[in-house]
């Protein structure tokens, strides 16, 4: 479910990021709570803050899609 904050979420975020911390951490990745969405035209991401987890979202997520996201948060 998406933080009410959030005007529009981006619900693969969460889904990707926990498909990607599978092999890392297991199924404890049932406890992750790693969400995005879209709040005044703004990208918000909600990760974990563990460095290997914030690794894992800038680089195999964030940051590849960044165009994307950003003309999507602008629409």
């Amino acid at each position: 479910m998406a933080p009410p904050l959030f005007e529009k979420t981006l619900d693969g975020f969460g889904e990707l990021f926990r498909i990607f911390s599978l092999e890392d951490v297991g199924t404890r990745v049932l406890l992750s709570r790693a969400a995005a969405g879209i709040i005044d035209q703004r990208a918000v991401f909600c990760i974990p803050g563990s460095t290997p987890a914030v690794r894992l979202a800038m680089v195999k997520l964030i940051l590849p899609e960044m165009r994307h996201i950003v003309t999507h948060a602008n629409k």
